[in-house]
């Protein structure tokens, strides 16, 4: 009983990305994450309650969006093989939710760092303090990328409501495929911008360090009070 325990125990701990085990760590520490761990300025303690409703709401649209394609995959099988009468706006319908589930899904995962990401570099370079540096530095070449398709995206959905595209069948406005790019794009860049704003900051603070050491993080409440107890 105690070698299945132990078994159990060890395959709970296994970490996926042992090549970059700071980010492979659950939770995220506070300084790799794009949402700041608590406030330094009026500022920031604006834009993280700004962040929380347009988390909350970008959380409701892509739920909203999964039910609504389920729902819509659902009437679709049941309009095809059971009454023998399918409605081909359906699958336009189906094709819009499922590009604003991806985008913003996209988005969403540049919020939480699980985009998928190699950690090669931490293998050569054993200074936490250099691999921080090109960490932020590969998390600006990410935005800048993100900048550049973003842009091309939003050229395209430009295009396509000059010239006033509409879908084959329900006849809507391309435009509402297209803007699902735009969204996921800035939100991406948006939270690269982040990421980049909180690393630098973390990367300040530990520039006086000595080499292989960091600021240890700060403790929460509950931790001060289990200490004093």
């Amino acid at each position: 009983m105690n070698n299945k325990t132990s078994a159990a125990n060890s395959v709970g701990k296994t970490k996926i990305y042992d090549y970059d085990p700071e980010i492979s760590s659950h939770p995220i520490p506070p300084h790799l994450h794009a949402i700041p761990d608590h406030a330094e300025n009026r500022v920031d303690s604006f834009l993280i309650r700004f962040e929380r409703v347009l988390d909350w709401s970008f959380r409701a649209l892509m739920v909203l969006a999964a039910l609504g394609l389920a729902a819509l995959t659902f009437s679709q099988v049941i309009m095809r093989y059971v009454l023998e009468s399918p409605f081909t706006g359906i699958e336009e319908a189906s094709i819009l939710l499922a590009v604003w589930v991806y985008f913003l899904g996209m988005g969403y995962a540049t919020r939480q760092r699980e985009h998928i990401h190699g950690g090669i570099v931490s293998l050569v370079v054993k200074s936490p303090y250099k691999v921080a540096i090109i960490r932020f530095v590969g998390t600006i070449i990410c935005m800048l990328a993100a900048c550049l398709f973003g842009y091309f995206a939003c050229k395209y959905a430009l295009k396509e409501i000059d010239k006033g595209r509409v879908s084959i069948n329900l006849r809507w406005p391309r435009g509402i495929w297209s803007a699902s790019m735009i969204a996921g794009f800035a939100m991406m860049v948006g939270y690269f911008l982040l990421e980049a704003v909180n690393e630098f900051r973390h990367l300040r603070d530990n520039k006086a360090q000595p080499e292989g050491k960091e600021t240890p993080p700060a403790q929460s409440q509950s931790q001060l009070d289990s200490q004093e107890a």
